[in-house]
């Protein structure tokens, strides 16, 4: 019985991640903005999987991908990931998964 139990709890769990899990792909979408090193940079991530990045003079393009909780955003064929934290309909806070390096994204 007890076995009966813990099988049944942790297909409950499994379904209850399935369903309740964060998934981050419809709310990335969007212009957003953040602040880097005293400088506010400007993102606008496109539903086709591509994003724009401009901070000052410098302009970057790529492409970006969303699975759960993690934004990796691809430029020149290098992946850096992010581990998005939560999202409260205007404010997404991020941490860099090589350092841990915290970043905010607004949404315009």
């Amino acid at each position: 019985m007890k076995k009966r139990i813990a099988i049944l709890s942790a297909f409950i769990l499994l379904i209850a991640t399935l369903v309740f899990g964060a998934d981050y792909k419809k709310d990335i979408v969007g212009k957003w903005s953040y602040d880097y090193k005293g400088q506010q940079a400007k993102v606008e991530h496109k539903a086709d999987g591509t994003f724009n990045l401009a901070m000052g003079d410098v302009k970057v393009n790529g492409t970006y991908t969303v699975k759960g909780d993690t934004l990796t955003l691809i430029i020149d064929d290098k992946e850096t990931p992010w581990k998005i934290e939560s999202f409260d309909g205007k404010k997404m806070p991020m941490k860099r998964v090589k350092d841990n390096r915290q970043m905010v994204y607004e949404k315009k």
